[in-house]
């Protein structure tokens, strides 16, 4: 039984029920767990900034899902750490032309 993998049919699914206090945050979703990490899906990338500590290092502002609208919950990223998320840095690049390339910094 153990080299099942739970995998369910998108018939099973149902939708979140949509909030029905006024005034009432929902709280953020929780996080997934993906190869026995736990992670955070991010919404987007808003910006960036390179880092010369030691090396220059590209970093990038991302926004958390179900975090939107408070700036504490945003977080500074190195480019090596947003390896499930390379769409949106590739969408951030395509919006951003004029912003450093992030193979230029690896």
């Amino acid at each position: 039984m153990q080299s099942i993998h739970p995998v369910f049919h998108v018939s099973q699914l149902e939708v979140a029920p949509p909030n029905t206090i006024p005034n009432r945050i929902n709280p953020p979703p929780p996080p997934v767990e993906v190869d026995s990490e736990i992670e955070y899906k991010i919404v987007q990338i808003l910006n960036l900034k390179i880092n010369y500590r030691r090396r220059p290092l590209l970093m990038y502002y991302v926004q958390w899902a179900g975090y939107e609208g408070t700036a504490d919950e945003y977080s500074w990223l190195n480019v090596w750490e947003l390896n499930n998320a390379m769409e949106l840095v590739q969408d951030f690049h395509v919006q951003h032309p004029n912003k450093p390339d992030p193979y230029c910094y690896h």
